[in-house]
């Protein structure tokens, strides 16, 4: 019996180590066939993530997700469930050859606060730039993200309508909780407002945007800047669930969330 247990423990840890040697970042089919060549697809390689790849660019649709970051001093364990793509999102996977692009960030602070938000921002511009390079038509291009994800996500509007058609987001944020701002001041009370002017200078931004009433870090009354200068193109979302931040991986109204994000998309296009 000792022996048995010694082995699958070995098993168990020999298995871990094999997952944790894949990368995220890539494609991901969700049951899907391949028929459209693409390439990387997440999880099945390990490494450097390979250039992008894909036949019929130019009728496929997009959709790359940028996860959130638990510490900006650490690399994120993308294999946490928290980190997963959000089912409402997933209803998307249902209208024709659209794809996810599942973007594992590298991004960390540094010592710098507030830089891997700019870090992560390159990560993104270079997907964009190989989709685009591929014949993906940028009207048929979308960011979404949650938390940190999020936030990159509407800080890259510098490029909206050039490289992305608009963001699906969840719960932006990057400077920590508010109950924390004496704490960290240089992260809410200089960073922040530092970001967001920088999100605000730009000729558009296109985003929807779901927060949450009872969300540690930005409820949606710490967002409605972006309603405010571009009403016709920003869409706030806003329910309490009593789940705080985590809502878009716990959310009490699924079904209208979906509803909401397939009409946002359909209507994009």
């Amino acid at each position: 019996m000792k022996f048995l247990l010694a082995f699958l423990y070995s098993l168990f840890l020999c298995l871990n180590a094999h997952a944790g040697n894949k990368n995220f970042s890539g494609f991901m089919l969700f049951g899907s066939p391949n028929t459209n060549n693409l390439e990387p697809i997440s999880q099945k390689y390990k490494g450097k993530t390979p250039q992008i790849n894909l036949d019929n660019g130019s009728d496929l649709t997009i959709v790359i997700y940028s996860h959130g970051t638990t510490r900006p001093q650490k690399k994120e364990n993308c294999t946490k469930s928290y980190n997963q793509i959000p089912k409402s999102l997933k209803i998307l996977t249902k209208i024709e050859n659209t794809y996810f692009y599942y973007l594992c960030s590298t991004a960390i602070d540094a010592g710098t606060t507030g830089s891997y938000i700019y870090k992560r921002k390159k990560e993104i511009n270079k997907i964009l730039d190989q989709l685009i390079e591929k014949s993906v038509n940028p009207q048929n291009i979308f960011l979404t993200g949650f938390s940190a994800g999020g936030w990159t996500s509407l800080m890259m509007m510098d490029e909206v309508e050039k490289k992305f058609n608009s963001a699906i987001v969840f719960a932006p944020a990057f400077a920590g909780p508010r109950s924390e701002t004496n704490k960290y001041p240089h992260w809410r009370k200089v960073e922040r407002p530092r970001q967001v002017k920088k999100m605000t200078k730009v000729k558009a931004v296109k985003a929807l945007i779901f927060a949450y009433e009872d969300d540690a870090f930005n409820r949606p009354k710490e967002l409605n800047f972006l309603k405010e200068k571009y009403p016709n193109t920003v869409e706030l979302v806003a329910y309490k669930c009593g789940k705080g931040h985590g809502t878009a991986h716990n959310d009490c109204k699924l079904s209208k969330t979906k509803k909401i994000i397939k009409n946002y998309f359909q209507n994009s296009k």
